[in-house]
């Protein structure tokens, strides 16, 4: 025998020994070798998902004819089950009577059945699982339905509760964000592959996700009821498609990338013809964007878009023979207003990439950001630049193009800035926009690395001096500080109780984000400084609401340890936004023993709910807090002393004095009547300073200055 059979006999037979020498561990052994079969199977059945895709594509490029793919056919058992490559009991549950709608997921798995069942119902409300309040078929399950049916009162509120919600979105970000099924099946949700992204979902997405039968049933009958919503759709995130079809659903383009789409899929069916697509955007976007893809029309009418007088040269040439439009598109552009479509396009926008799904403070800039810009009269574009599994499952909503001169990547240099517009599934346009990237540190110098990523903008935005200072330092553009602004979003006002806290409790709060860096927020000193200024029976207490804790289990077991024996709160859990400030609205104080803060968002949130707050004297939050309206708490400058990733350990950030902290605390307990006349003062400066209306005004003015001086270079 071969000395590598030796081996591999010898492997065996010592794992042989060790089995049988630990016969209680069987089960366990058991359970590994299923859960090692199932995901063997599960990674073939993707190879050939992916190795079909790639033949038809290597088909197309030799020129081949591509067959009408075999539809799927999601009213029938048999058909379905064969297509997911499972038996049909995998696939279902069983009938839910009107009687056993209980909850959301029985009401749903009813209106499933309901739809899957009688074909009636579905020709009659085609758009029955699309969700509104003013939708047909909920109106039916009120009235007509219910009585049909036999629906209870409970009944029928769980099934309109469920048709309001958007039950189809996990599975949706699902596909869109997996790289696998979106890159190789841009088409999944329309009708040239549904089947293929079906049997993925089936057999791979479901355990990727952590999903639920009824959720991925729910994305395919809506998928199934609009297939020209689902095909447009589809476009707006295949960055591939865009780059060979930059302006394909617009009224100028949609005709040659309907004919690609046929040709590129072999697809047959009313659906695929643009004749029958609803509009897409306004008639400015639609010119907007083909006019960034077709030089012909900026060499006609260069600089189209910097007066109302430019843009209606545009609209003029678009209108004459000398365009070249089809004869659809020449009539669409005569039938326009004139007036009003030549004042939209002359009017400064900006595209803004950022993470608008993702739980944390940079969701919360961005959105101010946008929302300052909207009050001062800029409109925006919106992309989502996607991070993991946990972002909210709306990444489809921000389905904006680059429509504008100018584009705001709102992410960090690291480690999402080279990857955003891949993550955002938008192709760069070309001729490439004036770029802005929107940063935050929480040091006065910037890592080396980020010196590459300053060559791929024009200029960067900071939000505060304390940033802004550390840019300049190193890199060569532009820097120019531009406070996003801070607004209270809507808010449902809860007492402590709705958070298990005691009413009767002086409350302190510190709320902050694992994945920022423990030692930089430093909820460890502020235990340390509350425990030396409070004893355990005095009705005053610490909650800590932190975030994504089992990624970091030894560092939450160890604020568990450091709040053992007081009367301090560890909440380790997701909150929606709503909740995050209802739980701030609870509390009588604000502390943050920050070491750095780029900005300070949660102090300034404080502040403008009319919270006392106690905080660091240093970093980004001096930007808006002085002795007038707030407590500040003394430091020393220190090195880390050790690498703290991303941070390394010859940086210096701020010691709080503890000491100080529990004085300042104490104070404020002591003294509660002049601590809300505090946090009044509080109240007042904030608004006045950092109130969106006045950011909206600082980036107007921002973006008008690099207008003229984009007009000055081609005059």
């Amino acid at each position: 025998m071969p000395s590598s059979g030796i081996r591999r006999y010898a492997r065996k037979l010592a794992k042989g020994v060790w089995w049988a020498a630990t016969p209680w561990r069987m089960k366990e052994r058991l359970q590994f070798i299923r859960a090692r079969d199932a995901a063997e199977m599960r990674a073939a059945e993707l190879a050939l998902i992916v190795a079909h895709e790639r033949e038809r594509a290597a088909r197309r490029e030799r020129g081949e004819v591509i067959a009408a793919p075999e539809l799927l056919d999601l009213f029938d058992d048999q058909s379905t089950s064969h297509a997911a490559g499972l038996p049909w009991s995998a696939l279902s549950w069983p009938p839910v009577e009107v009687t056993e709608i209980v909850d959301r997921w029985s009401a749903a798995r009813f209106c499933i059945d309901l739809l899957r069942r009688r074909g009636d119902l579905r020709a009659r409300f085609q758009t029955a699982l699309i969700g509104g309040k003013g939708d047909e078929f909920r109106a039916w399950i009120r009235h007509e339905g219910a009585a049909e049916l036999g629906l209870s009162v409970e009944a029928q509120q769980f099934i309109c509760d469920v048709l309001d919600e958007d039950l189809a979105c996990r599975a949706r970000q699902t596909f869109l964000t997996h790289e696998v099924p979106h890159t190789v099946l841009p088409q999944g949700l329309t009708p040239a592959g549904m089947r293929a992204l079906f049997r993925w979902f089936m057999q791979f997405g479901l355990f990727e996700a952590g999903l639920r039968l009824e959720e991925v049933w729910w994305l395919f009958l809506q998928a199934a009821q609009r297939p020209r919503h689902e095909l447009m759709a589809a476009y707006l995130f295949a960055p591939a498609w865009q780059r060979v079809h930059p302006d394909g659903i617009t009224i100028f383009g949609r005709e040659d990338f309907a004919a690609w789409f046929a040709a590129e899929y072999g697809v047959p069916g009313d659906w695929a013809n643009p004749e029958t697509w609803p509009q897409w955007q306004t008639p400015a976007s639609q010119i907007r964007t083909a006019y960034w893809a077709r030089q012909e029309w900026r060499a006609a009418v260069p600089d189209a878009f910097r007066d109302k007088e430019s843009a209606s040269e545009l609209l003029d040439w678009l209108r004459s023979p000398a365009s070249g439009l089809s004869d659809k598109a020449g009539a669409w552009c005569r039938q326009l207003d004139s007036q009003s479509v030549a004042a939209e396009l002359a009017q400064q926008g900006v595209n803004v990439v950022g993470h608008f799904c993702y739980a944390s403070g940079l969701r919360v800039s961005v959105e101010s950001m946008v929302q300052g810009m909207e009050l001062a009269g800029i409109p925006a574009s919106l992309r989502d630049v996607y991070t993991d599994a946990k972002d909210d499952p709306h990444h489809v909503d921000f389905d904006g193009m680059e429509l504008y001169d100018v584009t705001v990547i709102h992410t960090q240099p690291e480690p999402y800035f080279d990857q955003a517009y891949v993550r955002a599934d938008l192709f760069e346009r070309a001729p490439r926009t004036y770029r802005i990237g929107y940063w935050y540190w929480e040091f006065d110098s910037v890592p080396d690395s980020w010196l590459g990523h300053a060559q791929k903008v024009d200029e960067v935005w900071a939000a505060t001096e304390f940033v802004a200072r550390g840019l300049r330092e190193k890199i060569q553009v532009p820097v120019r500080t531009l406070f996003p602004g801070v607004r209270l979003a809507p808010f449902e006002v809860r007492s402590k109780s709705h958070f298990r806290l005691e009413e009767d409790s002086f409350m302190f709060l510190f709320t902050f984000h694992m994945m920022s860096v423990m030692e930089r927020k430093n909820p460890l000193g502020l235990i340390r400084a509350f425990r030396s200024a409070f004893k355990a029976d005095e009705p005053v207490s610490l909650v800590l609401k932190t975030s994504f804790g089992e990624r970091h289990p030894a560092q939450l077991k160890e604020l568990h340890d450091a709040a053992a024996g007081a009367s301090i709160r560890i909440v380790d859990e997701v909150f929606s936004p709503d909740e995050v400030l209802s739980l701030m609205n609870a509390c009588d104080a604000y502390v943050s023993l920050h070491r750095s803060e780029g900005l300070g968002l949660t102090m300034a949130e404080a502040m403008l709910m009319g919270k006392p707050v106690i905080a660091t004297r240093y970093s980004g939050n001096v930007d808006f807090m002085d002795d007038s309206n707030s407590l500040l708490v003394d430091y020393e400058l220190v090195k880390l002393g050790r690498d703290i990733p991303p941070y390394s350990a010859d940086l210096e950030w701020a010691e709080p004095s503890e000491s100080h902290a529990a004085e300042l605390m104490r104070r404020v307990y002591e003294n509660q009547a002049w601590a809300k006349e505090l946090g009044k003062a509080a109240m007042n400066s904030a608004r006045s300073s950092l109130s969106l209306e006045t950011a909206g005004q600082r980036f107007a003015h921002r973006l008008a200055e690099i207008r003229e001086a984009g007009r000055r270079r081609t005059d």
